[in-house]
């Protein structure tokens, strides 16, 4: 489907500003904010490729680079503390 849409010239420009940032076409840039705005009615039409580009939108939102977890961090004592305790009745399990 073709729209042809009359905009501000302001508006114009910092749309193409975007897309030029974001190195894509100006048309791809509105055709995915139009995906965001509008709802998907039938998720089972999603190919494999909107699926794929859904996750790299979320790959993108995601930090770089994470510090590693010290070694320590998945140890039964560090998980399970005795604080869980805390909220049962004394001499009840």
């Amino acid at each position: 489907m073709i729209v042809t849409l009359k905009l501000p010239a302001e508006f114009e420009a910092r749309l193409v500003s975007e897309a030029e940032a974001k190195g894509v076409a100006a048309g791809e840039l509105v055709t995915e904010y139009l995906y965001r705005i509008v709802p998907v009615r039938d998720q089972r039409q999603m190919t494999a490729e909107d699926i794929e580009r859904g996750f790299e939108k979320i790959a993108d939102l995601l930090p770089t680079a994470l510090p590693p977890l010290p070694d320590d961090a998945t140890s039964r004592e560090n998980i399970y503390t005795r604080e869980d305790d805390w909220d049962r009745p004394s001499g009840r399990i």
